[in-house]
């Protein structure tokens, strides 16, 4: 198990300074320039010491204060982050993608003290200027700032950042997480790539990360720490529009993978385009994200895949899946233990240990209902095999309860309709006490996949099978990390 070097915010950017301050941090396309930028770690540290000072400068009283970032991914968010979280203040970064309504909302539950922002949002939305005008930062004012002098925080189990959870249904909650959260699961983070350079015959960690995810996403988040902590590089591509120009004008080794990338990396290698992803050889990815099929088709082709289940709520952490073979390609793996300790409780994966949050923001009625006796209640109903590997079989707050009291988990009847080649998405839900299967599909494909559904029902049992069938002409509704939203 990797050995973490760092407990703090505080301790990593000293890291920085000291064990490799000329190593690339960070790379992005510049288009002022229209050329790769490079940021050396020894940049980096001194940038996220000038956040620290000009909000101390802007925040005189900052300690504890919440200062929020609404901006896409950019330098300047990374390192607004990090020097949010050093001068003292609670770090809350938000999801440009969201509704006035949602963002008003949210700033206004934070009661926030500052917005780092660039501009994009208030040009979509004046009424930001409107309301918060006074409190808005340029998220780049940074610069005419001398780095500061910062101190190590006086308490780890304090609130560093709320996180906002992509939830599918109603309003996001705040996630509270301390500097103890954060850093707990760095061990496990870190280790899977000494495993990955084993297996793959490499002695070294000269890799670079191509960063696609938004950085209000725990993953991202922690990727800004697990990465820094290693010393290896982020590569910056900052539009998905980009993908092609950025991952050549910056080859890398890894990336994490959204549903759609996943979808059009696996589309380019069997079609024996693999030469467009440049030395691209390691994907970490949503178990949910891809079938079974297109991870083995792409470990055919040469790929190491690293299938990992997290939460905001356990600061990203969960089970990890780093098996190359079949025998459980359906798994997301094996607990992060003895980090965390892990039960199943009623068929509910339900987790304990320091990465676990310290609740949501200003809501102890739902912390209560997910933390109870210091275990958090997923919500993902799992089984375990004698290997030790979980299989998640659905959500607890999905299951169809039917009027003969059978339990029906939606997503084990949607994994059948989805190996239907036609279907492109598919949702099943409960409709006039019927199971249903909405499918987005082409139209000239309904036939057939009307046929799939009616060969597959046959081997269920007659309570679960899908006896409506309803096709509609647009794709459903997704949040900010690509998972179908519920109604």
């Amino acid at each position: 198990m990797f050995t973490l070097p760092v407990n703090t915010v505080y301790q990593l950017v000293n890291r920085m300074e000291t064990e490799f301050p000329d190593r690339v941090a960070i790379r992005f396309y510049n288009p002022e320039k229209e050329a790769v930028e490079e940021i050396l770690y020894r940049q980096y540290a001194q940038d996220i010491r000038r956040v620290a000072a000009s909000l101390q400068a802007a925040l005189p009283d900052i300690e504890g204060r919440r200062v929020c970032i609404l901006a896409a991914n950019s330098y300047h968010y990374a390192v607004s982050i990090f020097g949010t979280v050093l001068a003292g203040a609670v770090a809350v970064p938000l999801n440009l993608q969201k509704s006035w309504d949602d963002i008003q909302y949210e700033l206004e539950l934070v009661e926030a003290s500052a917005i780092l922002h660039d501009g994009l949002y208030l040009e979509r939305e004046p009424a930001l200027g409107e309301e918060f005008g006074e409190k808005l930062l340029p998220i780049d004012g940074y610069r005419a700032f001398a780095p500061a002098e910062t101190r190590e925080c006086a308490d780890r189990d304090a609130l560093m950042a709320v996180m906002f959870t992509s939830g599918t249904t109603g309003r996001s909650k705040g996630v509270m997480l301390s500097q103890k959260n954060l850093f707990a699961p760095m061990p496990a983070y870190c280790s899977p790539f000494g495993i990955m350079l084993k297996q793959m015959g490499v002695d070294h960690y000269d890799f670079s990360s191509f960063t696609v995810l938004p950085m209000f996403h725990i993953a991202a988040f922690t990727s800004l720490v697990s990465w820094a902590i290693m010393g290896m590089a982020h590569n910056l591509c900052t539009d998905l529009r980009n993908f092609y120009r950025d991952l050549a004008l910056m080859p890398s080794d890894v990336m994490a993978a959204v549903p759609v990338l996943l979808q059009t990396i696996h589309r380019d290698v069997m079609r024996g385009r693999q030469d467009r992803l440049g030395r691209l050889r390691t994907l970490t990815c949503g178990a949910a994200s891809c079938t079974p099929q297109m991870m083995l088709d792409l470990m055919d082709h040469g790929f190491f895949i690293m299938q990992m289940y997290g939460l905001t709520e356990t600061s990203g952490d969960g089970t990890w899946n780093n098996d190359q073979s079949a025998a459980h390609i359906h798994s997301v793996g094996v607990g992060d233990e003895p980090t965390c300790e892990y039960s199943i409780q009623e068929g509910e994966l339900c987790i304990k240990g320091d990465p676990v949050m310290l609740g949501y923001y200003k809501e102890p009625e739902k912390t209560a209902e997910v933390l109870i006796d210091g275990w958090f209640h997923t919500g993902d109903l799992v089984r375990k095999d004698e290997d030790g590997y979980y299989y998640i079989t659905g959500r607890k707050k999905n299951l169809i309860i039917l009027a003969s009291g059978e339990n029906v988990s939606p997503e084990e009847l949607e994994k059948l309709v989805s190996a239907c080649p036609d279907v492109q998405e598919c949702m099943v839900r409960e409709k006039d006490g019927k199971i249903c299967a909405e499918v987005f599909c082409p139209a000239e494909a309904q036939d057939a996949v009307r046929a799939h559904i009616t060969e597959a029902n046959r081997s269920l049992p007659l309570y679960k099978r899908m006896t409506l069938v309803e096709f509609r002409a647009e794709p459903f509704a997704r949040n900010a990390t690509g998972k179908l939203v519920r109604s």
